[in-house]
């Protein structure tokens, strides 16, 4: 089967940007896949969004160890002052 890897991620001030490592089922690299979720998302309904589509195409879940870590990111840089800010500029820009 086809597995997934965490390899890079990135915070900026609306979102954590995260890279994962496509590899064959003999273990050469085919390339990535990207994902992003906005500050104070949803971490576990994005990994499933991911793992449904890259499912259908063969691959292997991302690691309970890739998601932990993308949450431990998550909750440092995600503070409630954060989150506040950005959910009141994500409100001043629909006005």
């Amino acid at each position: 089967m086809k597995t997934l890897k965490l390899s890079q991620t990135e915070i900026n001030d609306n979102a954590i940007h995260i890279r994962l490592e496509k590899f064959s089922s003999d273990g050469d690299s085919l390339g990535w896949h990207r994902t992003a979720i906005e500050t104070g998302g949803d971490i576990d309904a994005q990994f499933a969004a991911v793992n449904a589509h890259l499912g259908s195409q063969g691959y292997a879940s991302v690691s309970a160890e890739d998601i932990t870590r993308v949450k431990s990111i998550a909750s440092s840089a995600w503070t409630p002052a954060v989150i506040a800010a950005y959910q009141a500029q994500m409100a001043a820009q629909r006005v």
